[in-house]
């Protein structure tokens, strides 16, 4: 597998995991947004969780763009996004 495969693969498995996690979190929410007893209640569980939520967004958009530019990348700049792309992402895929 190429450089570029592998990063790609890298980030795709992690775009994939942050979408996961996105889905499950909404899920929660919605439950938890169920069994709320009052509108502050409600009010403080979708802040808690558009925040997470919001955060996991940013970085499947992250991805992508990083994705977009090892697309576009020639052989030259690979190591640089090679570089860039493990320092961004969680220590557990690297």
């Amino acid at each position: 597998m190429s450089l570029k495969d592998s990063l790609m693969t890298k980030l795709e498995t992690q775009t994939e995991y942050w979408s996961k996690q996105i889905d499950s979190l909404r899920a929660e929410a919605d439950e938890k947004m169920a069994k709320a007893k009052d509108e502050e209640a409600e009010a403080q569980i979708q802040d808690d969780f558009a925040k997470r939520i919001q955060e996991l967004e940013d970085n499947v958009e992250s991805a992508r763009q990083k994705m977009g530019e090892l697309r576009e990348a020639g052989e030259d700049h690979l190591s640089d996004l090679k570089k860039r792309v493990e320092e961004w992402l969680p220590s557990n895929t690297n």
